[in-house]
């Protein structure tokens, strides 16, 4: 009889700690990483150069199982991955900025100022105290957020633009600019 007992103890234990760790991992949220890249080929004679990478976000959220709570972002990167015959002293200015896809008013996410193509061989994040010449704007990352919280999430460009400085003397510039934004989506499993 005490042994029933006991096991009938056991099993209801079971069954309470199966039910209150089923509550917990309903009420919790699970966080999931994504990355989004954008590869800007930029090739200009002139100074000036303009890019624009249009971006469904809504395959993003698509992409996970579950429901969508809220998205936040840990990290915004730039690279310069190829620089073809331009020099590595030649630098650039300008920014990168968002916006819902068909609009005109759009969002400077990033402003960068004289950035020599040689300080980007390697990713580097925009938020990064360390680099001189790039300043975050507070506005446009709370843009971007927005726009991956919506129902329905929007089509968005993101658009690089600005000047290239010549260091090398070359007619051309041709250079590849990868941006990468790193996400954190909260769910309900």
């Amino acid at each position: 009889m005490k042994s029933q007992r006991k096991t009938l103890s056991g099993l209801l234990l079971i069954a309470l700690i199966a039910i209150s760790c089923d509550d917990i991992v309903r009420s919790n949220l699970v966080m999931i990483d994504t990355v989004s890249l954008f590869t800007y080929s930029i090739d200009t004679a002139d100074n000036n150069y303009s890019e624009t990478e249009r971006v469904n976000l809504q395959s993003v959220i698509d992409d996970i199982d579950s429901s969508v709570e809220d998205v936040s972002f840990f990290n915004i990167t730039m690279r310069v991955s190829n620089i073809y015959d331009s020099s590595p002293e030649t630098s650039f200015s300008g920014q990168l900025s968002v916006s819902q896809a068909g609009s005109n008013q759009s969002q400077a996410i990033v402003t960068f100022n004289n950035i020599k193509f040689e300080d980007f061989f390697t990713e580097r994040s925009i938020f990064s105290d360390d680099i001189e010449g790039v300043s975050v704007v507070s506005d446009g990352i709370s843009t971007l957020a927005d726009f991956y919280n919506r129902r329905p999430v929007p089509l968005v460009d993101f658009t690089v633009e600005g000047t290239v400085n010549r260091a090398g003397g070359e007619e051309r510039v041709v250079f590849d600019l990868e941006v990468r934004v790193y996400v954190q989506v909260a769910t309900d499993p």
